[in-house]
């Protein structure tokens, strides 16, 4: 996260709380939960209050970031 800058995209198999708070402090456009890892409810409900979109996927974070590459989404 020490790259990250605000609008950006995060890509992680975390789904606690504390990642709401980070997207939070840096202004980052979403959350993508990767490899099928659960998130938590209070998680989904915190990023729901932030206006911060979570979503999830079954694909590895490698994969996903291959994806959004060939999509031209880049830093």
């Amino acid at each position: 996260m020490a790259g990250a800058k605000k609008g950006h995209i995060w890509l992680t198999l975390q789904g606690h709380l504390n990642v709401v708070a980070i997207a939070s402090l840096v202004e980052l456009a979403g959350i993508i939960v990767t490899e099928n890892k659960p998130v938590a409810a209070d998680t989904m409900s915190k990023a729901d209050a932030e206006g911060i979109p979570i979503l999830t996927t079954p694909l590895t974070t490698y994969e996903i970031a291959g994806r959004l590459w060939e999509l031209g989404i880049r830093t």
